[in-house]
C-alpha cells in the first residue's frame, strides 16, 4: 500500500470509528481545543448529540445567504471560508463555524461558503440539538463559554488582518 491510500485508509478507519463508538467520539472531542473549557459531564452529554460527518476536497459545506441548518467543529481536517467569491479564512481542526445558530432566534444565514480543503471529519449539531443543548442551563454555560473564546479568536484573526490591510 503506497503513502496516499494508507492517508485514505486511515481517514476511512477514524471515521467509521467516530461513527460507530461513542467513546472514540468523545474521545476526539475531549481532545478537540473548541471543547477545551467544557467539563466532562457535560461533554458525555453534547458528544451523543453530535453527528459525525466526513467531507471530501472541495466539497461544499455551507453556501453563502442560505438557512443556518448546523453549527460544526473540525476534528480532523481544514476547511477555507469565502465571502462573495473571496477566501476570507481557513478553519482548522478544532475551530468551529456556524455558530450564529446559537444566539438566533429563528432562520439566520450563513454568512459565508465554507468548502472541505481536503478530507475533513466535522462533529455537526443540527439546530435540534443546539435547542436541546439551550434547554439545559448547564451544559449551556460551558458552550457558551467555548463559543465565546472561538468568537475572541476569530476577532483577533480579524484584528491582524486589518492591520496588516493598514500597513499597505
Amino acid at each position: 500500500m503506497d503513502d496516499f491510500a494508507a492517508i485514505t485508509d486511515h481517514f476511512a478507519t477514524q471515521a467509521r470509528l467516530l461513527l460507530e463508538d461513542p467513546a472514540a467520539r468523545y474521545g476526539a472531542l475531549r481532545k478537540c481545543a473548541f471543547f477545551e473549557p467544557v467539563p466532562d459531564d457535560r461533554l458525555q452529554l453534547i458528544s451523543q448529540m453530535a453527528q459525525i460527518r466526513t467531507y471530501h476536497s472541495d466539497v461544499c459545506i455551507t453556501t453563502q445567504h442560505e438557512e443556518m441548518k448546523a453549527f460544526y467543529v473540525i476534528l480532523y481536517g481544514t476547511a477555507e471560508a469565502f465571502r462573495n467569491g473571496k477566501l476570507v479564512g481557513a478553519i482548522a481542526t478544532g475551530d468551529c463555524f456556524g455558530e450564529g445558530i446559537f444566539f438566533g432566534d429563528g432562520a439566520i444565514t450563513t454568512s459565508a461558503t465554507v468548502i472541505a480543503e481536503d478530507k475533513i471529519i466535522v462533529a455537526e449539531f443540527s439546530k435540534a440539538a443546539v435547542d436541546e443543548l439551550h434547554a439545559d442551563p448547564q451544559a449551556m454555560v460551558s458552550m457558551d463559554k467555548a463559543l465565546l473564546l472561538a468568537l475572541f479568536k476569530k476577532l483577533q484573526g480579524a484584528n491582524e488582518k486589518i492591520a496588516k490591510l493598514m500597513l499597505r
